[in-house]
């Protein structure tokens, strides 16, 4: 059975299927501007306050990138112990807490303690918990969802560097993570009244398909239930299976672009003469780079709507290498020394940055199906996340030792050899819908 293409792209997601979709999107834009997104901002601010190194600060994204690898494994087993559900609203709670403490951190060992618990969180609320919950609550109709609640990402982009700085003026760093602490309570909350880990057990349905009745929907849900624990798809066969490795780490560069790009774009422009210099000789980013961050950011939102309507209608690899080859044409775009060419580049970059989050869901979810998710799912995200993680340090590390023209033909050697492992994989649905 081949992955359904021509699915709908309506907005017919019901109700509380829109709550969960709003939750979600809320939980992406969280995640991405407090792991990511901010660290074009705070890293020199930490750096500059208290006399430590930038490096030492992105290498320690790297570091609990891999840290947040082995809490998506924690985070799986524990949606199995107590819920999906509760799971979510505890990694919410535990980064709202570590916010608390992370703008006042006095030394770099407890700015990464700080870091590392959010890491670890983030894998929670915005990779593992919500979107097994998307998976189920929207199986057949991922594409276009993922489409949607994914602007979190390019939404962060475009946003977050201008309002941190404006906090950073008003209340140093301790107001900018007092206000992540805040907004991480407020969705623990919302989780815990508004979330279920499947739709029928709020009275919904599944892609909000109201064809089945409610009592045949949650009699399906339950043979689905008792498939789940005697399903073949154990982790030692998905790690035995080719097309979970070749998945992960196609898909892992994808990631490890879109971070690689985002987190160092600010002094990836100023390297490449986009500077300000002051009366008394100081260097600042020139505000062109706000621009060209704002404007990268709001085409994205839009290039994740069209990364899920290319997915709903032509299928979710062959949009995964469009918006890979588009990716590559994206940084060679970049590369040529004309303002010019910088701005011709964003829309190209506006859909990877789009798409980089949409697909390991809707991929897993078209091979493995509804059932069977979980467990590809538990796997997989670890592994996309360990090649992700490499992004930060990697072009930050190159670009600010030798030269990010340097690190931008990296990624592009990188994403032509995710392009063509990609267009390997048959995508023919092996697990249960």
């Amino acid at each position: 059975m081949k992955q359904s293409k021509g699915a709908s792209i309506g907005l017919d997601f019901g109700v509380k299927g829109w709550i969960v979709m709003i939750i979600t999107f809320f939980c992406i834009l969280l995640d991405s501007s407090l792991i990511n997104d901010s660290l074009n901002i705070v890293v020199d601010a930490f750096a500059g306050q208290n006399d430590w190194s930038s490096s030492l600060l992105l290498s320690f994204s790297t570091i609990t990138a891999w840290i947040a690898v082995a809490g998506a494994v924690m985070w799986g087993v524990l949606s199995n112990k107590i819920s999906i559900r509760w799971a979510w609203f505890i990694s919410l709670v535990i980064t709202g807490v570590a916010c608390l403490f992370w703008g006042s951190a006095s030394s770099p060992a407890v700015y990464f303690l700080c870091l590392a618990v959010s890491s670890v969180g983030g894998m929670g609320f915005c990779y593992i918990c919500s979107m097994n919950v998307i998976s189920n609550w929207f199986p057949k109709r991922k594409g276009m969802v993922m489409g949607w609640i994914t602007i979190g990402f390019p939404l962060s982009a475009a946003i977050t560097s201008g309002l941190v700085g404006q906090l950073i003026g008003q209340g140093g760093l301790p107001k900018v993570y007092h206000t992540y602490a805040i907004m991480a309570f407020i969705l623990a909350v919302l989780v815990a009244i508004c979330v279920r880990d499947y739709p029928e057990q709020l009275g919904a349905y599944p892609d909000n398909n109201k064809a089945l009745g409610s009592e045949e929907a949650k009699k399906e849900l339950e043979q689905g239930l008792i498939y789940m624990k005697t399903s073949s798809w154990t982790p030692k066969k998905l790690l035995s299976t080719g097309k979970v490795w070749v998945i992960g780490i196609s898909l892992g560069i994808m990631e490890l672009y879109s971070l690689g790009v985002m987190t160092n774009f600010v002094p990836r422009m100023m390297q490449a003469g986009y500077v300000s210099v002051g009366s008394d000789g100081t260097v600042s980013p020139a505000p062109i780079i706000f621009v060209m961050l704002a404007v990268a950011g709001i085409m994205a939102c839009f290039g994740s709507v069209a990364c899920g309507i290319m997915d709903s209608k032509l299928g979710t690899k062959k949009a995964i290498q469009i918006t890979m080859a588009v990716a590559i044409a994206a940084l060679i775009l970049n590369l040529i020394p004309t303002t010019v060419t910088k701005f011709i580049s964003l829309p190209f970059l506006a859909v990877m940055l789009g798409g980089a989050a949409n697909y390991l869901v809707s991929l897993t979810n078209t091979i493995w199906g509804r059932y069977d998710f979980p467990a590809a799912y538990k796997i997989l995200k670890p592994m996309v996340a360990s090649v992700g993680a490499l992004g930060v340090s990697v072009v930050g590390i190159i670009g600010r030792n030798s030269s990010y023209a340097i690190a931008y033909v990296v990624l592009a050697i990188l994403t032509t050899i995710a392009l063509i492992m990609i267009s390997t994989v048959d995508d023919t649905l092996i697990g249960r819908n």
